[in-house]
């Protein structure tokens, strides 16, 4: 006979597997803490699902080792599985050399023109104009525009339209 422990200790191993999984797929979300709880929870309610554990005098101090362990568990996976990132710390100067795309036309002396650099957009100036599209470096910059430059063997910027 099944009882109402045991069908909660099942959707407990099944939730906390699945949020597992779904930290897996993905990392970063911290969601190995709450899915591995699930598990031992669900894994300590099917173990001792011949009484019901939850009556228990002991029941939250159970709860709270389980919590503690999942924790102690949980915590060393993840730093294992999560993915690193460098410190966002992104200055004029850590761009210097780094190759981007245009996305919006650069027109010389202003500041309309963009770029994409790394996983960054930034206003853009060149002394010649470059279409969007087209692959630059950048070679310097003040403030929140970088000065760029065609990267060598990429199509030439467009020269100024004669008067």
């Amino acid at each position: 006979m099944v009882t109402d422990v045991q069908v909660l200790a099942v959707v407990f191993i099944i939730v906390g597997v699945a949020v597992i999984v779904l930290d897996f797929i993905h990392p970063g979300a911290f969601l190995i803490l709450p899915g591995t709880v699930l598990l031992l929870a669900g894994i300590l309610l099917l173990a001792f699902s011949s009484f019901n554990i939850l009556t228990l005098a002991g029941a939250p101090l159970l709860i709270v080792g389980v919590v503690l362990v999942a924790f102690a568990l949980g915590i060393p996976l993840y730093q294992r599985i999560a993915p690193t990132h460098p410190p966002v710390a992104t200055t004029v100067e850590t761009l210097v050399n780094w190759p981007a795309e245009v996305t919006t036309d650069i027109v010389p002396g202003t500041m309309h023109g963009k770029i994409r650099v790394r996983s960054e957009t930034w206003s853009a100036t060149a002394s010649v104009p470059i279409p969007a599209g087209q692959q630059v470096r950048v070679v310097g910059g003040r403030g929140v525009v970088l000065t760029v430059e065609p990267m060598e063997g990429s199509p030439r910027a467009t020269s100024p339209p004669d008067p």
